[in-house]
């Protein structure tokens, strides 16, 4: 078995940077080698060209790449690049897009607004009225979203923040008046709730935890589709992605649901968001242990929980000094 390795120096100190030189075009995109970002960005890296896996790590974080694959692993949380890691030449590469807009935002967060604060957070609970959203049997998903929406309003609201309910009963809410609604109340965190499903009848095996920031202009939806372009949304785009990335890890941790990772959607509520969103869906309807957890009063309270906990840990990053 073949490992080659790479050192660098520390993340920690702040000099982590997105790769200028040593780009190839891979299918008409830039990619950099990933083995030179990993040492630039003080990340000892051992590469196995046999399994395809590329690790990285230092004091402070542990990244895992697989070539052939848009999989990574950072911190053991699952995120999904844009475009799969190339091997060209024995040697993987990353393309630039993915590094500039998907990795360095969650290495190395932007950097606060003089005086900004992270105060009312809008959220929005999925469906509703005469859209029921994902069913199985008698259990209709809107009424799960606005339980957990109230559960999670609460909890928010004891941590010392505002909140707007976008809906606070059983109504039937447009797509385009959700955020409009938000944007009006001048919301700084759009939160949108949902439960999956995968669509077929009966139990399904697709189970687990997974959640949206919106799709990059121009991009590729991770369900497959392309950015219409530029949308309000996108000027939060680094933003969005740490939100959903504080909120899924803590989620992740804090419950025994499957980790389906971090991915990015065109969603009408996060396009027209005028503020940092992301869209949860917490569990499939028509998994059976994922249905228990979800028609569960103490796990929706844990679920609560732990994103007023991603939210809190997004709160501060946002603010620091």
């Amino acid at each position: 078995m073949c490992v080659l390795l790479w050192f660098g120096l520390a993340l920690g100190t702040g000099h982590a940077q997105s790769t200028r030189g040593d780009l190839v075009l891979i299918k008409g995109r830039l990619h950099a080698d990933l083995g030179l970002w990993g040492a630039r960005n003080g990340l000892r890296g051992s590469w196995n060209p046999t399994s395809g896996e590329l690790r990285f790590s230092n004091r402070w974080i542990n990244l895992l790449f697989k070539a052939d694959t848009a999989r990574v692993e950072l911190d053991g949380v699952l995120v999904w690049l844009e475009f799969p890691v190339a091997v060209e030449r024995g040697r993987p590469y990353v393309s630039q897009r993915d590094l500039d807009m998907t990795l360095m935002p969650l290495l190395k967060p932007p950097k606060a607004t003089p005086g900004r604060k992270i105060r009312r957070v809008a959220i929005s609970a999925g469906h509703g009225g005469k859209d029921p959203g994902n069913m199985e049997g008698g259990r209709q998903e809107k009424h799960y979203t606005l339980k957990l929406a109230r559960e999670l309003s609460a909890r928010l609201r004891a941590a010392g923040f505002e909140v707007i309910l976008v809906r606070d009963e059983d109504e039937y809410i447009e797509l385009d008046d959700r955020p409009e609604k938000a944007n009006r109340l001048k919301a700084d965190l759009y939160l949108s709730i949902h439960f999956n499903g995968a669509g077929g009848r009966g139990s399904t095996t697709a189970n687990g935890l997974e959640t949206f920031s919106l799709t990059l202009p121009g991009g590729r939806s991770t369900g497959g589709g392309n950015s219409t372009g530029v949308q309000p949304g996108n000027r939060f785009d680094k933003e969005n992605l740490l939100l959903a990335y504080q909120v899924h890890r803590s989620l992740v941790e804090a419950l025994d649901f499957a980790d389906r990772g971090i991915k990015r959607a065109n969603f009408a509520e996060l396009r027209d968001a005028r503020m940092p969103a992301i869209l949860i869906e917490g569990g499939f309807m028509d998994h059976p242990e994922d249905l228990k957890r979800i028609l569960s009063d103490r796990e929706r309270a844990k679920m609560a929980d732990a994103i007023v906990d991603g939210v809190r840990a997004f709160k501060r990053l946002a603010e620091r000094n």
